[in-house]
């Protein structure tokens, strides 16, 4: 009985969900409303509390339906200050979306670096699955990126050694202090610019 309770409760959140994308309800960032900014906190709570046993398999199966292959749902998680635990589960589980734009043109990273998510709420794991996918080194993407020092790019560095910043970018040619100034189309973080040439220069005497 409570296996026939939960399909039915899981079927009725995909038909609300998917006719709210339709009608665009929250905006590009809602989800359907999924995630509504407006809704007030108590039913926000109420949906991340109980994400596991209802909406994450009514997620599913969305983003399974060929229209919703674009959807950015891993910036509209970030935007809407979703708790660390689904964020990293909707990368876990759809890793895909890691490399889908909205419609900005943004990545989940760029999101990520605007709102300031921490490494451990998502951010390494947005890095690895994102530099895996770009076919790029995870430093190279910190720097074009705008990674924050302190929130990513001194963590790669260390993961990687100090070697990887006197390598210059199959792509563009630059080494990552000079990525990390040039900045992408949305950020650039000038902390870690100071950083890279600082230990740079201690690598070259």
């Amino acid at each position: 009985w409570l296996r026939d309770e939960k399909r039915t409760l899981v079927e009725n959140a995909i038909l609300l969900i998917n006719k709210g994308i339709q009608l665009q309800v929250g905006g590009e960032y809602g989800i359907g409303g999924l995630f509504n900014p407006t809704s007030n906190q108590v039913t926000r709570d109420e949906i991340y509390r109980n994400w596991d046993n209802l909406p994450s398999f009514a997620l599913e199966h969305i983003l399974s339906l060929p229209n919703n292959q674009n959807l950015p749902i891993l910036q509209a998680a970030i935007i809407n200050k979703t708790p660390p635990h689904i964020i990293k589960g909707i990368i876990s589980r759809f890793n895909e979306f890691v490399n889908t734009k909205d419609s900005l043109g943004q990545y989940p990273i760029d999101v990520a670096v605007n709102c300031r998510l921490s490494w451990d709420d998502g951010m390494k794991e947005i890095i690895q699955i994102f530099s895996s996918a770009q076919l790029s080194a995870a430093i190279y993407i910190c720097a074009k990126h705008g990674v924050q020092w302190e929130n990513g790019t001194r963590n790669v560095i260390e993961e990687t050694g100090l070697s990887m910043l006197e390598r210059e970018d199959e792509i563009t040619g630059l080494y990552p202090f000079m990525l990390a100034a040039t900045g992408g189309k949305y950020n650039y973080d000038l902390g870690s610019v100071f950083h890279m040439i600082e230990r740079s220069s201690a690598l070259s005497r």
